[in-house]
């Protein structure tokens, strides 16, 4: 393909999704402004709405606004969790895809570069871990999917770190118990990584994000 093809398609593209949200919120807007108020209730809604967009996202929520530069600091950088934890979910379950094709395929050269990765993955999950734990706050009222999530997440750290060990322990000292050793630990941290990442979403999308 051209490079003027490429950057048509391109231009397309971004004026495409500009435009979707616009249309997305006109269609929302629509039946909103056809709907009648009785009388008298005409002034007190545009009111009410107003004050409802001025209010502030932790009043709408009952939470006290941090006020001290710690609290300030704890809350950004549980903002920081969202981001962090995509990259611990997508290197592991790269470094897992890659040792399964290597192992399928009976080709070692898969494997050369999930050492690196593996340990990527282990520091940025213990990262993400750690923000998570700023994010959730200690452990008090938490409902089922909060607990599971925290502790789940937790364990991925540790799992993490035990998976890095494993790859090095295997490739100084090569032997098909410490490489069976690996493989397992790899294997079950990221089955976990997938399970807490529907968690996650659930927690931050809904239960019902996923429904078909």
């Amino acid at each position: 393909m051209r490079f003027r093809d490429c950057m048509a398609g391109f231009a397309l593209a971004l004026i495409l999704s500009t435009s979707a949200p616009a249309f997305a919120h006109e269609d929302h807007e629509a039946p909103a402004a056809a709907v009648s108020h009785p009388a008298g209730s005409s002034s007190a809604m545009p009111a009410m709405a107003g004050m409802a967009e001025g209010m502030d996202h932790a009043e709408v929520m009952g939470d006290a606004a941090p006020r001290t530069i710690p609290q300030r600091v704890v809350r950004w950088l549980g903002a920081m969790h969202p981001a962090a934890v995509h990259f611990p979910i997508a290197l592991f379950i790269v470094a897992a895809l890659l040792e399964i094709a290597a192992l399928t395929l009976r080709r070692p050269v898969l494997t050369q570069g999930t050492r690196v990765i593996i340990a990527l993955a282990a520091v940025s999950a213990v990262a993400a871990a750690a923000l998570g734990w700023f994010a959730m706050g200690w452990p008090g009222q938490d409902d089922a999917t909060h607990t599971a999530h925290r502790w789940l997440g937790t364990s991925i750290a540790l799992l993490g770190m035990i998976c890095w060990w494993a790859k090095e322990h295997w490739v100084r000292s090569p032997g098909r118990a410490r490489e069976w050793l690996y493989i397992g630990v790899l294997t079950t941290t990221a089955a976990a990584v997938l399970v807490n990442g529907l968690l996650g979403g659930m927690l931050t999308h809904g239960m019902r994000h996923l429904m078909f």
